[in-house]
C-alpha cells in the first residue's frame, strides 16, 4: 500500500511531488526518508501544506540534517551555515501563537568531511523543547474538543438528538466531527510522542538516527490520511443523499384504499361504522439517509352521533438492524415531541405496557401536554409505530383518573389490531 501512494506523484518541469508521508517534526525519520530519495535522483527543493517537492538530479549519497527554529534565518546565517558545508535545501514555517516555527532542511554530500549540524545532543534538545510543548497543549485542546463533541451527541438529555442520529440521518456532521476529532487526537498524540521520544534521546547524551527506519511510521500516516479521506467522502454522499431525498420526496397524498405499513385503519377501529360519513386523509412515505423506511397515515372523519372531530395518525419506521430500532424506541420514550413529516407530534407522559403481543410497548393518557390524544407507541423487532388518537367526543380530559381509563381502553382495543398488522 506504501508502495502505491508513493508512486501518486506528479513531474512538473524536473520537479517531482509526493505526497507528505510524516509530520516535519519527525525528524530522524525525515531525514532517513530524503537521504534514501536522493539515492534515487530526487532532491528535497521545497514544500507545500501536503506534499514535498523533489529537484530531479543525478542519484548520489547526500546526508540531510533538520533544525527547528523559532525565527527565520538570516543570509548571513544562511552563508555561515554553507561555509561550514551543510547547504540550505528547503524551508517549511508552520504559524505559532506567538512564535512561528521553522523547519529548515540542509544537506551536505555524504563523503564530504563536515562535521554534524549538531554536535551536543543536549543542546538541540532544548530546541525541541517549545515544539514538545506545542504538541503537548494540542493533545489536550483536542481531547477537550473531542470530549465536548461526544457529549454533544451522547448528551442524555437529548434523546431528540439520538432519534434523529439512528432514525433519519438528519445530523451526519456530529458524527463527522467525533471520528474526525478522534483521528486528528491520534495525530496530536503521534506528534507528540515522536518528539518526546527524541527529546529523551537526545536528552540522554545519544545523537538522533539519521538512518531510522520510517516505512512503519510512514503506513501509519497513510493509514491515518486515508481514513480521514473516506470519513469525508462518507459525509459528501450522506450530505447529497439528503438533498436527494428531500427533492424527490412527495408531500403528503390524498388516503390510499390500503396501505403497505403496519397501521389500524381507522374504519376497522369501529369496527366499520364510519363508512357511511366518510373517512379522509393524507399518507407519506420516504427513505431517510440513516436507510430507515417511513411512513405516515393520517386519517380523519366526523362521529355521526355527536357530530365530532375523530383523527387517528399512524407513523411506521422500519429500521435497517434491531439493535437501532431499540436504542431509537428508547430515546423516543423520552422525548417530548416527535417532528413527523405533517407536523410535530406531541407525546405526553407514556408510561410502560405490559403486553407479550410485541417487544415493546408504551401509552400515554389524553391531556394538555400531548393536546388531549392518546398515544401508543411500539416497538416489535426492527419495526416502531406510533399511533396518535384524538377523539373530541369525549371533550377535554380535566380528571386525570377519567384519561387514564379512557388511556387503557384505547390500549386494550389498538394494541391487538395493530398487533395483528404487524405479524401480517
Amino acid at each position: 500500500m506504501l508502495d502505491r501512494i508513493e508512486a501518486w506523484e506528479k513531474e512538473e518541469d524536473g520537479y517531482v511531488r509526493k505526497w507528505k508521508l510524516d509530520d516535519l517534526c519527525d525528524l530522524d525519520r525525515n531525514e532517513s526518508w530524503f537521504s534514501d530519495m536522493a539515492e534515487k535522483g530526487l532532491f528535497v527543493d521545497h514544500f507545500t501544506r501536503w506534499s514535498v517537492w523533489f529537484r530531479r538530479g543525478t542519484p548520489q549519497k547526500t546526508r540531510y540534517r533538520m533544525d527547528i527554529l523559532s525565527r527565520a534565518l538570516t543570509e548571513d546565517e544562511l552563508a555561515l551555515y554553507d561555509s561550514s558545508g551543510w547547504h540550505f535545501a528547503a524551508l517549511h514555517t508552520e504559524e505559532g501563537f506567538r512564535k512561528d516555527i521553522c523547519y529548515y532542511v540542509f544537506q551536505t554530500d555524504e563523503n564530504a568531511g563536515v562535521p554534524e549540524l549538531h554536535t551536543d545532543p543536549v543542546e538541540q534538545a532544548k530546541s525541541l523543547k517549545r515544539l514538545h510543548g506545542k504538541f503537548r497543549r494540542d493533545v489536550f485542546l483536542t481531547l477537550v474538543l473531542l470530549a465536548v463533541v461526544v457529549w454533544d451527541v451522547t448528551n442524555p438529555r437529548r434523546p431528540d438528538l439520538r432519534f434523529e442520529l439512528l432514525v433519519t440521518g438528519e445530523q451526519p456532521i456530529r458524527i463527522y466531527w467525533v471520528l474526525f476529532g478522534l483521528l486528528e487526537m491520534v495525530n496530536s498524540l503521534r506528534s507528540w510522542l515522536n518528539i518526546r521520544r527524541l527529546r529523551r534521546r537526545l536528552t540522554g547524551g545519544e545523537p538522533l538516527d539519521h538512518h531510522a527506519d520510517y516505512r512503519k511510521a510512514h503506513r501509519q500516516y497513510v493509514v491515518i490520511s486515508g481514513l480521514k479521506l473516506m470519513l469525508a467522502g462518507w459525509f459528501l454522499t450522506v450530505i447529497v443523499t439528503q438533498v436527494i431525498l428531500l427533492i424527490s420526496s412527495n408531500n403528503m397524498l390524498p388516503l390510499p384504499k390500503t396501505v403497505d405499513f403496519p397501521a389500524v385503519r381507522l374504519e376497522a377501529f369501529y369496527d366499520g361504522t364510519l363508512a357511511e360519513n366518510g373517512i379522509s386523509g393524507e399518507f407519506h412515505h420516504e427513505w431517510t439517509a440513516a436507510g430507515a423506511e417511513i411512513d405516515e397515515l393520517r386519517e380523519h372523519a366526523n362521529e355521526a352521533e355527536a357530530n365530532s372531530i375523530l383523527e387517528l395518525r399512524t407513523v411506521s419506521i422500519r429500521l435497517p438492524f434491531v439493535w437501532t430500532a431499540e436504542r431509537a424506541f428508547a430515546a423516543l420514550t423520552e422525548m417530548e415531541m416527535y417532528d413527523g413529516l405533517d407536523g410535530y407530534y406531541r407525546i405526553g407522559e407514556a408510561v410502560p405496557v405490559e403486553t407479550s403481543l410485541v417487544d415493546e410497548a408504551w401509552a400515554a393518557a389524553p391531556g394538555e401536554d400531548n393536546w388531549n390524544q392518546f398515544v401508543l407507541l411500539v416497538r416489535d423487532g426492527r419495526q416502531i409505530v406510533m399511533t396518535f388518537y384524538l377523539d373530541r367526543t369525549n371533550g377535554d380530559f380535566d380528571d386525570p383518573a377519567e384519561a387514564e381509563v379512557f388511556r387503557d381502553r384505547c390500549t386494550e382495543r389498538l394494541l391487538p389490531l395493530l398487533a395483528e398488522e404487524l405479524e401480517g
